[in-house]
């Protein structure tokens, strides 16, 4: 029995956090895993692991993450209160109104087990004060470790200007923080506005400054603000550029001691938008999340960028890309890196890797819209990385790429639901006035996290409004549903999602009006036919509720490259025009369609045939198409040792209208087989979720630790008991008992250690021992359980009851 154990037993009252753990119901165990289910996997041994493991740094600090701002402090305070901490002192730190909130603030942290004991004696667990920092609730250390700190020679201006003698450390020190308490008030009547202003700004916290040669005065600011205060007692220097706000100061110059913190999140002013509006806006931005998505990954698969060497796009190949979409590179790089995470994007596996559309591209192309945007939007909340750090500067001031590993951060899907779920809490057609009120109840919501990631959340609010997560700053219908996914894991929330959005999406249009200028305008989002179509004859020129194309002559040429016919284009405008067909585009088909193919390109390497010679002869002129090495070989043939991309390429930059044709002479499209790499795993927005295990799971692992805790008992209460002298060596009084115990019928508690290395306790009714095993019945269930006697530590046999 332990020293702790007989403290127990004789002041009934728990005196470690495993005798507080004995006290918990099994409902209150239970509960207590749901809330940290880092603590219950892997399923701990006995009471005391399962207290040894809430104490852990990375199991306070996920702990810490889910308090509020105001649950936080108060947790903070108790820290400062040190071995004095109760309810009442505790409450006493902060505003009177506030006690209630205090109270429940204080259940909270013993449910999280962060806290422990009785109402008059509160203790924090393990790691916290660690996790917490130097400066919980904002404050500095006491004016008496500050002080005995500084050295001698440091010190003594302020002990001559306290008219106090010169002493050794720590009496000197001691000395002088003894006086300065003992003329607080009068010292900080004496501070002029400029001096104030720094006391109170080192008294909100944290309690730190700058101020260079804190040690010794320096002719620039021997008499300034922060000098006076340090000549004066007030800061106190800890090291030559640093001054630190001794605790006492704080709290004399503080309303509360516990500092200004709110008990409730602040409001945010909403303006009233309407569902349907709300869901209008955020579809507009769907539409045009998806097109550019299309536009981006064609665009990678026409001219592929290389990898860079230590992974990622290029800065120069992201400015391409910027332009190609015509939007900033912020968005390219966002769209780049959530196409990335949803498999439509990935590198090659050649030697100069690079980056092309995968497999399930195509795929994806043959979806709905909703369905299409719903695979994006679930890649954005549970991708690890954050866009948004792409371009700025790391630690070594480089530049930060796009598909780099310098712009994963675990926490962000985390940080994306808690943003998302704070628009949640807004009714249904009510919209934020502003994100800086959202950001502002994120911090009090989850001050550890935000706290350092404002800036990382204000980009995710614009990231979430530029995919159409968002109307108007509010969360749209939509986006509730695929939020309900992310947080609980629902199994249709993606379907839901499409489900709602596909209502909120106007209907698809199969028509367009030409106008006289040759411009065709779509009065709605396309159909994928139509804006397949559409997107080889014209090129796109603005979008929106209505998208205006327009028609030229290198757009049909590029609709004749892909095999359509000038009688097929004539086709296409006359069945899916509301308005006539403009005179003069009838003219521009039958011109570019009758130029187009006189010109035959094919892989020979390459070669040109034409039966108008005169027309050779001008390509042989051409003075840009000198690099090809053309040479003719008959009359209508010519040939190159270029690719028939590159011969493509330089001869409609020339101003010709060549065509490629296969071995038999047809046109062919030698963009049609665009290539792709296999398709890679992509993310579920499930990967959201916090760990959660079953109630069934919770309650097994409760069982097990009440079997733990009555084991320990029936083994300190043994008859006999035997270990291992040698790790991993069966002795001959472990082999000797065991004998024993089969002859006797008697039950006996095991030491085992399993295959990952794992101790516990079984309890065993042995019926055979041989092979190097023992056999026998659990006398839980009864069933046949056969151990090696080399994993087998202690042996301990059972009294009978």
């Amino acid at each position: 029995m332990t020293a702790e154990d007989l403290i127990e037993r004789s002041s009934g009252r728990p005196a470690t956090l495993t005798g507080w753990l004995r006290g918990f119901s099994d409902h209150e165990l239970i509960a207590l895993l749901r809330r940290r289910p880092d603590l219950a996997l892997p399923a701990p041994v006995d009471l005391a692991a399962l207290a040894s493991r809430a104490g852990v740094r990375s199991s306070v600090s996920r702990a810490l993450d889910s308090l509020d701002a105001f649950t936080l402090r108060t947790l903070e305070v108790v820290v400062c209160l040190g071995a004095g901490a109760s309810v009442d002192t505790t409450a006493s730190w902060f505003s009177l109104d506030h006690a209630d909130a205090v109270a429940a603030a204080l259940t909270r942290l013993r449910d999280w087990l962060l806290i422990w004991g009785g109402d008059e004696q509160l203790r924090p667990v393990g790691a916290v004060r660690e996790v917490l920092g130097s400066y919980p609730a904002g404050l500095g250390r006491s004016i008496f470790d500050l002080f005995s700190a500084v050295n001698d020679i440091a010190l003594a201006p302020l002990l001559r200007r306290l008219g106090l003698p010169p002493a050794t450390q720590p009496r000197s020190g001691n000395a002088a923080a003894t006086a300065i308490l003992e003329r607080l008030d009068t010292l900080l009547a004496e501070c002029g506005d400029g001096e104030r202003a720094i006391l109170d700004r080192l008294a909100a916290g944290p309690p730190i400054g700058a101020l260079r040669n804190a040690f010794a005065p320096s002719l620039s600011d021997a008499n300034g603000p922060a000098r006076s205060l340090v000549e004066r007692g007030l800061l106190a220097p800890i090291d030559t550029t640093t001054v630190e706000l001794p605790r006492e100061v704080a709290l004399a110059l503080r309303e509360h001691p516990a500092g200004p913190v709110r008990p409730t999140p602040p409001e945010i002013a909403v303006a009233e938008r309407g569902a349907p509006v709300i869901d209008g806006g955020g579809a507009t931005q769907v539409l045009e999340t998806v097109r550019l998505v299309e536009l981006l990954l064609n665009e990678l698969a026409r001219d592929a960028p290389a990898q860079l060497r230590a992974g990622g796009l290029g800065v120069r190949d992201l400015r391409r890309l910027s332009r190609a979409l015509q939007v900033t590179e912020a968005v390219t790089a966002m769209l780049v890196e959530i196409t990335y995470e949803a498999g439509l994007l990935s590198s090659s596996t050649t030697v100069d890797a690079s980056y092309l559309p995968t497999t399930d591209f195509d795929g994806w192309l043959r979806q709905a819209t909703a369905q299409r945007w719903v695979q994006l939007a679930g890649a954005w909340l549970a991708m690890t990385r954050l866009p948004g750090l792409v371009g700025a500067r790391d630690d070594r001031d480089k530049t930060i790429a796009a598909l780099s590993s310098d712009v994963e951060r675990h926490s962000a899907p985390t940080l994306r639901v808690q943003l998302l779920a704070l628009l949640a809490e807004l009714p249904p057609g009510l919209a934020p006035r502003s994100d800086a009120e959202v950001l502002a109840r994120l911090a009090w919501r989850a001050p550890r996290r935000a706290s350092a990631n404002r800036a990382v959340a204000e980009a995710m609010l614009a990231e979430a409004a530029t995919l159409g997560l968002t109307g108007y700053g509010a969360i749209t219908g939509y986006t509730r549903a695929l939020l309900h996914g992310a947080e609980t894991g629902a199994a249709r929330a993606e379907a839901n999602a499409a489900d709602t959005l596909t209502a909120a999406l106007p209907e698809p249009v199969q028509e367009f009006l030409l106008q006289p200028d040759l411009t065709a305008v779509v009065p709605g989002p396309p159909t994928a036919e139509l804006q397949g179509e559409l997107g080889l004859a014209a090129d796109l020129e603005s979008t929106g509720g209505a998208s205006v194309y327009r028609i030229g002559p290198g757009s049909l040429r590029r609709a004749l490259d892909a095999g359509r016919t000038g009688s097929d284009l004539q086709q296409f405008f006359t069945s899916h025009s509301r308005t006539p067909v403009p005179q003069a585009l009838q003219y521009l088909i039958n011109d570019v369609a009758t130029q187009h193919g006189r010109l035959r390109a094919g892989a020979a390497t390459s070669y040109l045939r034409c039966d108008d010679e005169a027309l050779l002869d001008r390509v042989l002129a051409e003075p840009a198409l000198v690099p090809l090495g053309l040479q003719r070989i008959a009359p209508t043939v010519v040939l190159t040792g270029s690719g028939i991309a590159v011969v493509l390429e330089r001869l409609r930059a020339a101003g010709f209208a060549p065509a490629a044709e296969s071995a038999d002479g047809a046109i062919v499209n030698l963009a049609a087989d665009t290539p792709r790499v296999p398709g890679r795993q992509h993310s579920r927005i499930s990967r959201v979720r916090a760990s959660v295990l079953a109630d069934t799971q919770l309650s097994e692992v409760v069982a097990r630790l009440r079997a733990s805790e009555r084991l320990a008992a029936a083994v300190t209460n043994s008859t006999n008991r035997v270990s291992q002298q040698i790790p991993g060596v069966t002795s001959a009084s472990i082999l000797e008992l065991l004998r024993t115990a089969v002859r006797q019928e008697r039950t006996i508690a095991i030491g085992y250690v399993d295959d990952t290395g794992t101790p516990s306790q079984r309890v065993l009714t042995p019926i055979s021992l041989g092979g190097g095993m023992v056999r026998g019945h659990e006398p839980s269930d009864g069933r046949l359980r056969s151990y090696p006697l080399q994993r087998i530590t202690t042996v301990s046999l059972l009294a009978d009851e």
